[in-house]
């Protein structure tokens, strides 16, 4: 199972998400929950990172990816990070077995 996790800032804002695990929904190179959770990521994260719309850093390693955003940052990087949340919320109620999301 995939775990999502968000953590919030005391402003309400996402300061960090975490992505852990393999979704087990079907083979390598074949698991569209994988493939559909890692493209939002990645998404967001170059998004972020090549319009320069807050410091990221981050830490990448098989079925895991942990990014911590900086508070300083302009409205663009809330819209991509808060659509990924979306997507994730609706994907997690689609393959609810398969994906676990939970909000700090």
């Amino acid at each position: 199972m995939i775990k999502f996790t968000t953590v919030k800032n005391t402003e309400g804002k996402i300061t960090q998400f975490t992505v852990d695990g393999h979704s087990g929904y079907a083979e390598c190179g074949s698991d569209i929950v994988c493939a559909s959770v890692s493209s939002a990521v990645w998404l967001t994260i170059n998004g972020i990172e090549k319009q320069n719309l807050a410091q990221l850093t981050y830490e990448e390693r098989d079925g895991f990816v942990n990014c911590i955003i900086s508070d300083t940052r302009q409205e663009g990087a809330d819209i991509l990070i808060n659509s990924l949340v979306m997507f994730i919320s609706e994907l997690s109620g689609q393959y609810g077995e398969f994906l676990k999301f939970t909000q700090n």
